[in-house]
């Protein structure tokens, strides 16, 4: 009977009535599909919004998480992440049958969203338009024909309709889908269970959903050094199943929900922000924030006027206070006449005053002060600078991406405490994605012999050489790294002194915009020669901005912001990441500097590359000085193989 009320109150949870459990499943069904396996209690988890993904744990430690864009070659695939799926379960040598749960890390997903997939397909103008006059602004005046109509383009039009699919969207050929969004997410939360019963082959009632701000909370706490401390967990996003604040108390490892919002504005001003700036929403906010230090004080409080008072703060929620009932239309005629930098950063000034005044709050309220952060906003590094800084702050984590990629590791955190004895296993690397280890013995040498000069053999110290000299490299080793930041493993590094080495990058590989800066990986070790941090706050994923110490400033130029000469930096751990630590460790005796310009490896437009095919690929697409994969092979055009050795001319 144990086993009843924990299924009933598992869907409840998950969006489920009670009287639908009670009335479609038999009770030797509840009991024979909650029977754990006495070896090994593996949960997957996965997400189908923005960038989706897919996590497995094994008793209590994420052991895989992958995302499905690397796969798929599409940036910020939006989906079912079928190949996530197949090769968290590959990887682990196990099938459907073994799990002991599995769930969706959101339980109010609209199918109609998914096929449309807006996030991916959405071009700038498209994005004008559903916000203004093809859509929103049809939904304001009440014109419902208008309104529906809309929502038949997103259904029918081409453009929505090239990409594999795997759900079953035949419903939403019925118009009391796209009339009702009530209902559409109730069907689709149906189709969801299907599909992944039928992909496992397990039973669809033991397929739950699981809610959007909970899984942040539990990424962001189980992925914390405060494990077993007091501490505050804050999330912050544009939206999840009906929310997009959430604050949890964490006494006893066990997090409380203690405050939430539904209409804290600061996710949409600043994607409206980044689309009236022509670029692309869900895509390119880091662009804004980036933009933001160019803007001057004056300028910016002009900008900021408009938006002051859109939202503040009551205690520990983030709320509406002179909100416009159409912010789009607002934002487009009042900021027709300020200019770009601006408006970026007026958005950022804005974000960043909200947060710290909402964290001074929780403090206060609480009498705790460790905070860690998830969610979309959580990816802005330069508000977890300004709330690190907070003296009301002792400590900040910030787990890497925090955006929904994250959320199928939340999920599985989430059920295995709900559901198991063993306690959680720390989230102490993010080496978690597909790995080239099970590709390098397939790998032949001979194949591209003709298109370049191929050394094997290669040591870290020949590799800090190359980089001494100023070349540029593409790294491709062990399992790929999680979420949206490099972190040695699928990463294009170079010397950080000389500052012509961004120029460089971009026009061979990156063609990033010119104001937006490089990352820095830097040994945990020397980085307070190198980087202001009083508080020793811990930043292993690139999460957090911090100052330079001016003096030693000139040595990593290049992995800086331009303009204020602040750094993200990646504090790399030997424990953590032996080999990455090597490497930076060698070209630390070679130079005196103990670090590298670290930026992710894709051409741009495209995910970070996933495989060696892919690596091969972009390397042959780019102006690269040379591609190292593994320590074993390195792919070059211009250094030469005399006896295994590199010859440096």
């Amino acid at each position: 009977m144990t086993r009843v009320k924990y299924y009933i109150n598992f869907f409840c949870c998950a969006g489920f009535s009670v009287n639908l459990v009670l009335t479609k499943i038999k009770l030797e069904i509840i009991i024979e599909c909650l029977k754990f396996r006495v070896k090994d209690n593996y949960i997957l988890c996965l997400s189908v919004s923005h960038n989706s993904s897919a996590a497995l744990m094994k008793n209590g430690g994420i052991v895989v998480a992958v995302q499905e864009e690397r796969f798929e070659r599409v940036k910020n695939y939006y989906g079912y992440p079928k190949k996530s799926i197949d090769y968290c379960l590959k990887k682990a040598n196990i099938t459907g049958s073994d799990l002991s749960a599995c769930a969706y890390t959101t339980t109010g997903t609209p199918g109609l969203e998914v096929k449309s997939k807006r996030t991916v397909n959405f071009n700038v103008e498209d994005w004008h338009d559903y916000y203004g006059d093809k859509y929103f602004s049809q939904k304001f005046n009440g014109d419902l024909n208008k309104v529906l109509e809309y929502k038949k383009y997103l259904r029918d039009h081409i453009k929505f309709n090239e990409a594999v699919e795997y759900f079953d969207f035949d419903y939403l050929k019925d118009d009391k889908y796209l009339i009702n969004q009530e209902l559409d997410v109730e069907h689709f939360r149906v189709e969801q269970a299907r599909l992944l019963s039928q992909h496992l082959n397990i039973n669809p009632l033991n397929v739950g959903f699981l809610d959007h701000h909970t899984c942040h909370a539990y990424y962001a706490y189980f992925g914390s050094p405060f494990r077993g401390e007091p501490c505050v967990i804050l999330t912050v996003d544009g939206w999840g199943d009906g929310r997009n604040q959430t604050v949890w108390k964490v006494t006893n490892d066990t997090p409380e929900l203690i405050a939430e919002s539904a209409s804290n504005d600061l996710g949409r001003i600043y994607k409206m922000a980044t689309l009236l700036l022509a670029m692309k929403p869900g895509e390119h906010e880091f662009k804004v924030m980036g933009l933001a230090p160019y803007a001057k004080d004056e300028h910016v409080e002009r900008a900021m006027s408009l938006i002051k008072e859109i939202c503040t703060v009551e205690g520990m929620r983030i709320v509406s206070k002179n909100r416009p009932s159409n912010l789009y239309d607002y934002l487009v005629k009042g900021w027709r006449s300020s200019r770009f930098d601006n408006i970026a950063g007026a958005v950022q000034l804005y974000t960043e005053q909200i947060l710290q005044q909402l964290v001074r709050n929780i403090v206060k309220e609480t009498g705790i002060s460790k905070i860690v952060i998830s969610g979309g906003i959580s990816m802005n590094i330069k508000v977890n600078k300004i709330l690190s800084e907070l003296k009301e702050v002792e400590s900040l984590y910030v787990c890497a991406s925090g955006g929904d990629e994250s959320l199928s590791i939340g999920g599985c955190y989430y059920l295995q405490e709900k559901n198991c004895n063993e306690k959680n296993k720390p989230l102490s690397t993010m080496y978690l994605g597909f790995d080239v280890e099970d590709e390098i013995s397939k790998l032949s040498v001979d194949k591209y012999r003709g298109d370049f000069d191929v050394t094997q053999g290669v040591s870290n110290l020949d590799v800090s050489r190359l980089l001494e000299r100023g070349d540029i490299i593409g790294v491709v080793r062990g399992k790929a790294e999680f979420g949206a930041r490099a972190l040695g493993n699928r990463s294009i590094i170079a010397n950080p002194s000389s500052p012509s080495t961004v120029r460089r990058i971009n026009k061979a590989i990156k063609n990033r915009d010119f104001w937006m800066p490089f990352a820095l990986s830097i040994l945990e070790e020397a980085s307070n020669e190198f980087i202001l941090n009083p508080k020793k706050i811990s930043s292993p994923f690139m999460t957090i901005g911090f100052d330079t110490v001016e003096s030693n400033y000139s040595s990593i130029e290049a992995g800086t912001h331009p303009y204020d000469q602040s750094v993200r930096p990646q504090f790399v751990n030997k424990k953590a990441s032996p080999e990455w630590h090597s490497l930076l460790t060698e070209f630390y005796k070679l130079t005196g500097i103990p670090a590298l310009l670290n930026t992710s490896l894709n051409l741009h437009g495209e995910p970070i590359v996933n495989s060696i095919e892919d690596a091969i690929r972009t390397f042959s697409l780019s102006g690269l000085d040379h591609l190292l994969i593994q320590d074993v092979i390195l792919l070059s055009k211009k250094a030469q193989a005399i006896n295994g050795k590199i010859r440096l001319d």
